[in-house]
């Protein structure tokens, strides 16, 4: 505990002889009552901890079976591998398949059924409605309002931001370096751009997928927006410039508080069309698209390595807390060896490989390290945040996470709060626990025995699985009915389904 009061001022009268007896009488009486003020208020200012620092990274279209800390045989991921060694790794993380439904629940802590996505919402490429900060309530909101430092690097993609240029900073970043991922207006003329318009408006979905090849390019030659104002970059790697973007807000906000959201543009393909893309890696393009997307996901690790070492070098390390997730599960096109066995990408599908994503916490001071969470979904990010810095979450608003804090802290008897996880694309809604999963529809897996569902408990007799029926039914039965969307959502794959559902009804 260090010297008691009495013998630092004992020190300080040998120290200052002139300071005692007759003469010092006087100045010494008023030292020490500037003493006693100093040491009556210091234990209190001491006691009031720093609030941590906050970094977010999300992963694009990569799925579990990428990451050597999930099993994969890839080796692509040293990095994150070693942040989850020393932290904290989540087991089964559900978050729906999809890039602009996932960014929906992990930004906003609530499952779809609330917000009424239900399906993907490409509002950056199709216009016609997007995220709205009157509706639903970014985790960036609360720590701006608390004083926090907000930025974010990346990919949005939930609203359109030339029709909403200010909504970045209603969603509560201040600080923003974004890819738009619009159409680019210079790569077209003005009658490509309304040809466009038309397809988007008769929802034309095989025509879109070639134009769509002029989306703004988020890697070589990229078009960004920095703070509303937009940049192209002739020559340059689109995901350098946003880890420099990122680098330099750590820089500049070092005194803290800060959170930085960083949604990495990698690793997704080039366009809907263009799974791939080459990397100051390797920069030739006639190679295998399984080496060129390995090389993408190494590049990302380099990245998150980059970071960690920055963060070490300006002294932040020890307060901050940084996430590492993936939005969703590959495209179907890759496949990578997990745990011996080949496993195909599954973005868009409700399977484990397309909806049971990456997600570790570390912080060496702050996470004990070495420990594994067995469950968890996106809602439980905002919370969560809020909950390790001391932040209260938002109000008037049903959330329906539930906060990991304890857990990662290791508050004594802490356990994770999780006993099942949710999840939900269009109308199939999924429930699952650390062993069972159980469709919508009825169907029941083992997802840990069979992870690409091909065996059907639905029937069986098992009593490990009638019980897991009736306790995750119950779980599907409690929740509520989807509210409606807030306006038609427009997506390649949901104008298909639509152009299905049409072809389909009875004339």
């Amino acid at each position: 505990m260090g010297q008691s009061h009495v013998a630092r001022f004992s020190n300080y009268k040998r120290r200052f002889p002139l300071l005692g007896g007759a003469r010092g009488g006087f100045g010494f009486a008023v030292l020490l009552g500037a003493l006693l003020t100093t040491f009556a208020v210091s234990p209190t200012r001491a006691a009031a901890p720093a609030r941590p620092n906050i970094v977010f990274i999300l992963l694009d279209n990569v799925g579990q079976e990428w990451f050597g800390c999930y099993g994969s045989e890839e080796k692509c991921t040293p990095n994150i591998d070693r942040l989850a060694r020393t932290g904290v790794r989540v087991e089964h993380c559900y978050t729906p398949p999809v890039c602009g439904p996932s960014r929906i629940v992990l930004l906003s802590g609530r499952y779809l059924l609330r917000s009424g996505f239900t399906m993907h919402h490409d509002a950056a490429l199709y216009s016609g409605g997007g995220f709205d900060p009157k509706r639903e309530i970014t985790f960036a909101r609360p720590f701006r309002d608390a004083g926090y430092a907000t930025g974010i690097a990346g990919k949005w993609q939930i609203n359109n931001l030339y029709d909403e240029p200010d909504v970045l900073k209603r969603h509560g970043f201040d600080e923003q370096l974004v890819w738009p991922g619009s159409i680019d207006s210079n790569r077209v003329g003005a009658a490509a751009m309304e040809k466009f318009r038309a397809l988007v408006r008769a929802e034309a979905h095989e025509e879109l997928a070639v134009l769509n090849r002029n989306i703004e390019s988020r890697y070589w030659d990229p078009v960004l927006l920095r703070n509303g104002k937009r940049e192209t970059h002739p020559g340059k790697f689109g995901p350098d410039l946003l880890q420099s973007f990122a680098l330099e807000f750590l820089q500049r906000h070092r005194g803290g508080p800060f959170l930085l959201y960083y949604p990495m543009v990698l690793t997704h393909g080039k366009s809907f069309v263009e799974p791939v893309v080459p990397t100051p890696l390797n920069l030739s393009t006639n190679r295998p698209h399984h080496e060129m997307f390995a090389d993408m996901v190494r590049y990302a690790d380099k990245l998150v390595g980059e970071l960690v070492v920055e963060l070490e070098r300006l002294g932040l390390r020890d307060n901050t807390l940084v996430f590492i997730a993936s939005d969703n599960g590959t495209e179907k096109e890759m496949t990578a060896r997990r745990n011996g066995r080949e496993v195909r990408g599954g973005l868009y599908t409700l399977t484990e490989a397309g909806g049971d994503v990456v997600l570790l916490a570390n912080s060496p001071k702050l996470i004990p390290g070495g420990r594994t969470a067995p469950l968890a979904d996106f809602s439980d990010v905002l919370p969560t945040l809020c909950d390790l810095a001391g932040i209260a979450p938002p109000k008037n608003v049903t959330l329906d996470g539930r906060s990991l804090a304890p857990f990662l802290r290791g508050e004594p008897g802490a356990k994770p709060p999780r006993e099942w996880i949710f999840n939900q694309y269009a109308s199939v809604r999924v429930v699952r626990d650390t062993r069972f999963k159980l469709y919508s529809d009825g169907r029941l897996f083992d997802a840990n025995a069979d992870p690409d569902e091909q065996h059907d408990l639905a029937a069986s007799g098992e009593p490990a699985a009638v019980a897991a029926r009736e306790r995750l039914g119950r779980v599907l039965q409690s929740l509520p009915p989807d509210s409606p969307p807030p306006f038609v959502l427009r997506s390649l794959s949901g104008f298909k389904l639509r152009a299905e559902q049409r072809a389909a009804a009875p004339r």
